[in-house]
C-alpha cells in the first residue's frame, strides 16, 4: 500500500511538473501587466511605459502599465507579491524597495523572499534643486540659510521611503541641518509646490528637465561624481563628504514564477535597453541604460541591501 501511495505521490508530482512546463512554454497567451507603484507623470512611470512598450514588440502580447501608487511604493510591490507567479504580473522596482526593508518596522513582504530580481533596467541620480525665487545658488547656500533659520526649510519628496526622501535624511544627518520633510504623492506634485513657493527644495529625479531649462535652480547631484547628463553641476559629496546617492529602477516578478519566463523577460529588456533610440530616451530622464541577467541583478540587490542596511540604521528612519 506504501508503495502504490508512493507511485502515487510520483505520479502527480510528474503531472504537475509537466502541467507546469506546457504551461511555461505557451506563455504568453494574454496581456501581461507591469505594475508601476508610483503614480502617472514621473520617471519612473515613464520607465514603465518604455519598458512595456519594448517587452509588448518582443514577447508579441500587449503589456499594460498600472499605476497602484502609495506608501513609498510599499502598495504596488505588496499587489505584485500577492499576484499568481505565472508569469502574467511584473514590478517596476526601485531603489525604494531596498530602502523600505529597513524603514518599516511592520513589513508587509519580504523583499530577499517575496520578489525575484528579472533585470535592472536603468540608474539615476538625483538632484538638489531650489526655486529661482528661493536665491539659492548651491548646496553649500541651503545648509547656511537651513542653520540660518532651523525648522524653516521644507525640502519636497516624491513620498516616503524614496530615494529623495532619503537623500534630506542624509542631508539632515551629515550636516545637522532642522529641516522639514515633506513626501507628496509623487514627483510631479512634489516639483510643483518648489515651482509655487510652497516648499523650499527638493531632492528628486524627475527634476533634471526643469535644472535644464532653468525653471529650477540646480544645487548639487546626489551621485559621488558629476552627471554627465549635467556636467556643470557639482556632486553632493564637494560639500558633504562621502555623500552617494544613486537611484535605479528593475523589473521584478513574484516569488514562484517559472525561471523560464524570468530568463525570457530579462532577455527581452536588456535586449531593448541596447538600442540607442532606447538609450536616448533614458537620457532625456537622465538615467543611464543598464540591463541585466536575473544573477547579476539578484547579486546587484544583495549588494544593495548590505550598503543601506548600515547607512540607514544610524538615521533611526521608521515610517510605521
Amino acid at each position: 500500500m506504501r508503495h502504490f501511495t508512493n507511485l502515487l505521490r510520483g505520479v502527480c508530482a510528474a503531472l504537475s511538473l509537466a502541467v507546469s512546463m506546457g504551461a511555461s512554454a505557451a506563455w504568453p497567451e494574454r496581456p501581461v501587466t507591469l505594475v508601476a507603484p508610483y503614480p502617472a507623470g514621473g520617471n519612473a512611470d515613464a520607465m514603465a511605459r518604455l519598458v512595456a512598450q519594448e517587452l509588448s514588440t518582443r514577447i508579441g502580447q500587449p503589456v499594460i502599465v498600472e499605476n497602484k501608487p502609495g506608501a513609498g511604493g510599499m502598495l504596488g510591490s505588496q499587489h505584485v507579491v500577492r499576484a499568481k507567479p505565472d508569469g502574467y504580473t511584473f514590478l517596476l522596482g526601485a531603489l525604494s524597495n531596498v530602502l523600505n526593508e529597513f524603514m518599516y518596522r511592520q513589513k508587509p513582504f519580504d523583499l530577499r523572499k517575496d520578489l525575484v530580481p528579472v533585470a535592472q533596467v536603468a540608474s539615476i541620480p538625483n538632484y538638489f534643486a531650489a526655486a529661482p525665487s528661493a536665491k539659492l545658488q548651491s548646496l553649500a547656500d541651503l545648509i547656511r540659510e537651513a542653520k540660518a533659520r532651523p525648522g524653516k526649510l521644507t525640502c519636497a519628496t516624491s513620498g516616503v521611503g524614496t530615494s529623495g526622501h532619503l537623500a534630506c535624511e542624509m542631508l539632515k544627518q551629515r550636516t545637522g541641518v532642522d529641516i522639514v520633510i515633506v513626501p507628496y504623492k509623487g514627483g510631479a506634485p512634489a516639483i510643483t509646490d518648489v515651482l509655487g513657493g510652497h516648499a523650499t527644495f527638493l531632492a528628486i529625479n524627475e527634476v533634471l528637465p526643469y535644472i535644464r531649462d532653468k525653471r529650477l535652480t540646480g544645487l548639487a547631484v546626489t551621485s559621488a561624481r558629476r552627471s554627465p547628463m549635467v556636467p556643470e553641476l557639482p556632486p553632493a559629496s564637494d560639500t558633504i563628504l562621502g555623500f552617494d546617492l544613486v537611484s535605479w529602477y528593475g523589473v521584478f516578478a513574484p516569488t514562484g514564477t517559472p525561471p523560464d519566463i524570468v530568463a525570457k523577460v530579462s532577455a527581452a529588456v536588456a535586449a531593448s535597453l541596447k538600442t540607442k533610440e532606447n538609450a536616448d530616451k533614458l537620457a532625456l530622464l537622465g538615467a543611464s541604460a543598464v540591463g541585466s541577467s536575473p544573477a547579476e541583478f539578484a547579486e546587484f540587490v544583495k549588494l544593495e541591501l548590505d550598503r543601506w542596511e548600515k547607512l540607514i540604521k544610524p538615521l533611526n528612519i521608521a515610517l510605521d
